[in-house]
């Protein structure tokens, strides 16, 4: 079932990583894991600094080129009633410093204990901002992920029809 904008929002924003997919200097895409917040229409991902003679992150150097981005939050559930996925799609931009960036970071150290925004600002690397275009959510069920009592009811339907074909 196609999934409203709040309920799309409300799922992305409570994940704790999400897929970033940007395009390589070949065409294909360019899929990483990435740590994030959204701010109204906007999207924010750290990137790490460059280390002293190694290049840029692969995600930057794709976003010199192409600033098309996808990114995916979802949930997979053994119980399908429970799995979903929300996919935003946008332009990026890549913040190196300034106002925006450090409301990014101090966005990012307010969800995430581990992260240090303070030392970020100082040491980290550019943020990655992606101006959302659209949204696009689907989940198997509006019914929660709750147990039914029967693990895995299709793969016993399975089992019996493997056992009726053998007889």
């Amino acid at each position: 079932m196609k999934l409203g904008q709040e309920e799309m929002r409300s799922r992305f924003e409570r994940e704790r990583a999400v897929r970033l997919a940007t395009v390589d200097e070949r065409g294909r895409a360019h899929v990483v894991p990435v740590i994030f917040v959204v701010d109204g229409d906007v999207f924010y991902s750290p990137t790490d600094k460059p280390k002293s003679g190694n290049p840029r992150p692969k995600r930057l150097r794709n976003l010199d080129r192409d600033q098309r981005v996808t990114v995916l939050a979802d949930c997979y559930d053994e119980n399908w009633l429970g799995a979903w996925w929300v996919r935003l799609r946008g332009t990026a931009r890549v913040i190196d410093d300034g106002t925006e960036r450090e409301h990014a970071l101090g966005l990012l150290d307010g969800k995430y204990e581990q992260f240090d925004g303070a030392r970020y600002l100082k040491d980290g690397g550019p943020v990655v901002a992606v101006d959302i275009k659209d949204w696009l959510g689907w989940a198997y069920s509006e019914q929660s992920a709750a147990p039914t009592g029967r693990r895995r009811p299709w793969r016993e339907r399975s089992r019996l029809r493997l056992r009726s074909s053998r007889a």
